[in-house]
């Protein structure tokens, strides 16, 4: 009996073994994708005391052009499109979401829109980079028609990370995409600090100063109205972002962004047309906190705390089988009962 019993828990505790680097090896990098039916919180970030260009049509129907200062609140709305990734094929098949994206920026102590624009974007499951995909696009639409068509597919090239890091980042150099510039630029790994009792990579990408194209008519139109006396201009643009990374989720949990544009005219001074510095407001902060500590809590729990468990059961009853079946062995054959003897 004992060697019945024996046997039966070293078999359970090989189970609960096999369980265990089932859990690490099967399930947990199956966590470690981001489901297409998660639907990310809308990001709002802020810019107090922002210098930007206002351009509005005055009540006798006049345009206007004028430099503002005020801040500007900047608003992403993301919804997947999963109907589309389903349609996917070849390597990105089963890999890839398809986000259409929304964003929204507007003058908040005038409470005008600034600017509209909207995109489709493919990313990487795991990574959270963008996919190689020939539907990518970006269109920027008027104030009053955000959420209209006019994103042609294949108008843009989206490389490296945008709203996600992978799962599981690593202390290195990342490519990290300029919506400005249009391609994607180091944004080296930095230190690490804590986010609300979270320990998180910080990353820091600088972009120095460099001119920007413009087309002809958007050039004759600033200098119409911010430098009259000129006859052509150039624009010169520079950045610096920090980003501060929850490693296991690769969830953004701080975000610091400082853009700076100016107009120069080959007459007169240089004209600041874009300058701010946008950060998280505060309950973006807290959705992308509470998002994160959640992934956390689920990775931990079935990649480390649910093995180690499951492994510790294993072992104690495999030892505690073995050591029955060695007993039960030892004995040899029990003593003769009297039948026996008197057969």
């Amino acid at each position: 009996m004992r060697q019945k019993i024996g046997a039966a828990l070293f078999g359970l505790g090989l189970l609960c073994v096999v369980a265990a680097v089932g859990l690490v090896w099967l399930i947990v990098p199956g966590i470690k994708q981001v489901p297409y039916d998660v639907t990310p919180p809308d990001i709002v970030v802020v810019a107090p005391s922002a210098t930007f260009v206002s351009a509005r049509t005055l009540p006798n129907g006049d345009p206007a052009v004028t430099v503002e200062t005020g801040t500007l609140r900047s608003a992403t709305g993301i919804k997947p499109d999963n109907d589309t990734a389903a349609e996917l094929t070849g390597s990105l098949a089963g890999e890839t979401l398809i986000w259409n994206v929304y964003q929204a920026t507007d003058w908040v102590d005038r409470d005008l829109p600034v600017e509209r624009s909207e995109s489709r974007i493919a990313l990487d499951r795991v990574s959270g980079a963008a996919a190689e995909w020939e539907g990518q696009c970006y269109n920027d639409v008027a104030a009053e028609d955000l959420g209209a068509t006019g994103c042609k597919a294949g108008n843009i090239a989206y490389t490296g990370q945008l709203y996600l890091f992978p799962f599981d980042t690593k202390k290195q150099t990342y490519q990290y995409f300029d919506s400005t510039l249009q391609q994607s630029l180091p944004m080296p790994y930095q230190g690490v600090e804590e986010v609300a009792g979270l320990e998180t990579y910080r990353f820091e990408q600088t972009i120095p100063q460099r001119g920007l194209d413009m087309d002809e008519e958007t050039v004759a139109q600033l200098l119409g109205f911010l430098a009259p006396e000129a006859t052509t201009a150039t624009m010169s643009y520079r950045a610096s972002r920090t980003l501060w990374v929850e490693p296991m989720t690769g969830g953004i949990l701080g975000y610091r962004d400082q853009q700076h544009h100016e107009l120069v005219p080959d007459v007169g001074p240089p004209v600041v047309i874009f300058n701010a510095t946008f950060q998280y407001d505060d309950a973006t902060a807290d959705a992308v906190i509470e998002q994160a500590r959640d992934g956390r809590a689920q990775l931990l729990l079935f990649g480390r705390y649910l093995p180690i468990g499951i492994l510790v059961v294993g072992f104690l009853a495999a030892g505690v089988g073995f050591v029955l079946v060695r007993r039960g062995r030892s004995r040899g054959p029990g003593p003769a009962t009297a039948a026996q003897v008197a057969s």
